[in-house]
This record gives structure tokens, C-alpha cells and sequence, in this order.
């Protein structure tokens, strides 16, 4: 019993698109049934093969289908046409038009759809009187196919690719703060190393964020009440700030082994860091933070560095660490105004 559940990994994602998938195929099977339609069966694997988990991809599948659908039944009407008969001329005709398809999926994945109902058309088809016919029929059922599934997908619990990245965001922003932590620490302790795989995770999780983005923008917007534009600006400010932290990481790592100096603006660093990311974590919660405490702490930062350089105190490092520790402190303060100019929340 125990070894069972444990096995048994509960998702309810997946549960929500098993039942969805089975709700349009029951959908797709009672409209073709309805309408007594021959080759009904391919509305019904239609509605099964463009369901996917979130909105976005649906409305991607369902429209990759479509028109690929359309284009492939033009193909194939086409074949039928220019081929003399069955046997030989047929099968070179299938293997022009296919291969065709096939080639062309490296300019456009829809032609991938062609592909499949040229096949339809041409092998079920090459013995129907009104080919032309035919072909539309086709269209119509895996188009009912495609009608179903757009419509559960739509409305009957929807889980948006919108929904799914603000949800994300909290879970982004706050590793992110832990690894800004984690950077600055190591700096002000005398420029230690850090792990180069610190900011793997990271930078994986800004990369999907802006895929589920663009997906949101490309498919959703029509559909969907997510304020598409404030996740913008968020997905920017995580890229903004993982860019900055890899820069950090590759500072701290190549630093000259020895020891290190004695940051003697330390107190303005930390304040930056701990304002910073206040604000990340607000950022990635989606709730309003007084953006003043990192305006001041850039300002203070910035007062402070200027003192140095009038006072001479940077004259103490060499020329190559003192790049080193001058793009560690840019990096810093880029990240926070990145922030302070991309940030949804209201100072």
C-alpha cells in the first residue's frame, strides 16, 4: 500500500487536461455522429491532438491543424489531379507530395499537418468519384475536431499560460533574491568564489518565463484577462537580473586566488542588496512595495562610490581588480535600476 502511493504522483494539471482531452473527444464524437459523417473518426483524433495542458499550446494546436489541414487537402486534391490512375503514378505522386510536406516542415511545423491529410486525401480518396467532395468532407471533420477542443480548451477550466507564469514569478523572484544574497555575501568576504552552477536554476527558470510569455502574447491575448503587460515587465526585471548575476558570478570566480580586499563601502552595499531584493521578492508576489528605500539606496550607493574615487582610495588596488570590483558594484547597481525602471509596483 505504502509502495503504491508512493508511486502515485497526484497532478492536478494533468487530471484537468485528461478529463478536458476526454470531454472534446466526447464533444468531436457527437457532432460527426450527428451528421453521420463517413470518416468521422478524424474529428475525434483532431480534438485529441491538439488538447494540451495550458490555453496557449491549445489555441497553437488547434490553429497549426487547421491550416495545416487546409493546405494539405489542397495538396492532396492537387495529387489526385495531376496523377494519371492507381498503382505507380499514385504512389509517385504520394511520394512527391509527402516528401513535399515533409521538407517544408523546416520553414513552417503546420506543413507537418499537411503531411497527414495529404496522405487522407490521396489514399482513401483515389478511388472517390468527387475528389473535390472528398476533401472538403475532410476539412469539416477534423475542423469539428478542432471547434471541440477549441472550446473546451477555452471554456471549461482553463489554465492560461499567463496564469501559470504570474504564478511562477513568486517562486522566480525569491531564488533569485537568494542567489543576489549568496553573490553579495561572497563579495564583501573579501571577493570569495561561489559555486558556478549557483545560477543555473535561475537562469533556467528566466528562459521559461520568457516562453510562456511569448505564448501568452501569441495565443492568449484575445482570450484571456491576464494584464499581459505587467508579466512583461516582470519577465524583463528577472532577465535583468539574472543577466546581472551571471556578471557577479563571473567576477567573484575570476578574481586572483589570495586575499581579497576589505570592501570599506560595505554598508552601502548591503543596503542596495537588501532593497533590491525587497523589491524582487514584492516584484515576483505582485504586491505593492515603496520603491523609495531603493531609490535612496542607489543614491547612497552612488554618493558613496563618488567619494571614494574624489578621496583616491581606489588607488590601493591594482588595475585588474580594480575592474574586477568596479563591474561587480556596476553590476549591482544596474540590476537595481533595472528594476526601479521596469518594476509594476507602484512607489
Amino acid at each position: 500500500m505504502f509502495s503504491f502511493a508512493k508511486r502515485f504522483d497526484y497532478s492536478p494539471e494533468h487530471l484537468r487536461h485528461g478529463l478536458k482531452t476526454g470531454l472534446a473527444a466526447v464533444l468531436a464524437y457527437a457532432v460527426v455522429h450527428a451528421f453521420r459523417l463517413e470518416y468521422g473518426f478524424w474529428g475525434v483524433l483532431s480534438a485529441v491532438i491538439v488538447m494540451q495542458i495550458n490555453v496557449a499550446d491549445s489555441l497553437r494546436m488547434c490553429w497549426y491543424r487547421l491550416t495545416g489541414t487546409v493546405m494539405g487537402a489542397a495538396i492532396g486534391v492537387l495529387t489526385l489531379l495531376a496523377v494519371p490512375g492507381p498503382g505507380w503514378p499514385l504512389a509517385l505522386g504520394l511520394f512527391l507530395s509527402v516528401g513535399f510536406c515533409a521538407y517544408m516542415t523546416r520553414y513552417n511545423p503546420r506543413f507537418m499537418m499537411a503531411a497527414i491529410t495529404v496522405v487522407i486525401i490521396v489514399v482513401a480518396g483515389s478511388e472517390e468519384e468527387r475528389r473535390i467532395l472528398f476533401a472538403l468532407h475532410r476539412i469539416l471533420e477534423i475542423g469539428i475536431g478542432v471547434g471541440s477542443a477549441f472550446l473546451v480548451t477555452v471554456l471549461i477550466l482553463p489554465r492560461r499560460a499567463g496564469s501559470t507564469l504570474r504564478e511562477q514569478m513568486r517562486t522566480q523572484f525569491a531564488e533569485s533574491a537568494r542567489c543576489y544574497g549568496i553573490l553579495v555575501e561572497a563579495f564583501l568576504s573579501k571577493q570569495t568564489t561561489v559555486a558556478p552552477d549557483l545560477l543555473v536554476n535561475v537562469s533556467a527558470a528566466s528562459l521559461q518565463a520568457r516562453e510562456l510569455l511569448t505564448k501568452a502574447l501569441r495565443h492568449e491575448r484575445l482570450v484571456s484577462s491576464e494584464d499581459l503587460e505587467t508579466l512583461s515587465r516582470r519577465v524583463t526585471a528577472l532577465d535583468n537580473c539574472v543577466e546581472q548575476m551571471r556578471t557577479m558570478l563571473r567576477v567573484l570566480n575570476d578574481f586572483d586566488e589570495g586575499e581579497g580586499y576589505d570592501i570599506i563601502m560595505a554598508a552601502q552595499v548591503r543596503n542596495l542588496a537588501q532593497a533590491t531584493s525587497d523589491v524582487m521578492v514584492a516584484t515576483g508576489e505582485g504586491r505593492e512595495v515603496a520603491l523609495g528605500e531603493l531609490k535612496k539606496a542607489v543614491e547612497s550607493f552612488d554618493g558613496r562610490l563618488e567619494e571614494l574615487r574624489a578621496a583616491g582610495v581606489t588607488k590601493r588596488f591594482n588595475l585588474r581588480k580594480l575592474l574586477q570590483v568596479f563591474s561587480f558594484l556596476n553590476a549591482m547597481e544596474s540590476m537595481a535600476k533595472g528594476l526601479l525602471k521596469t518594476s509594476d509596483v507602484r512607489s
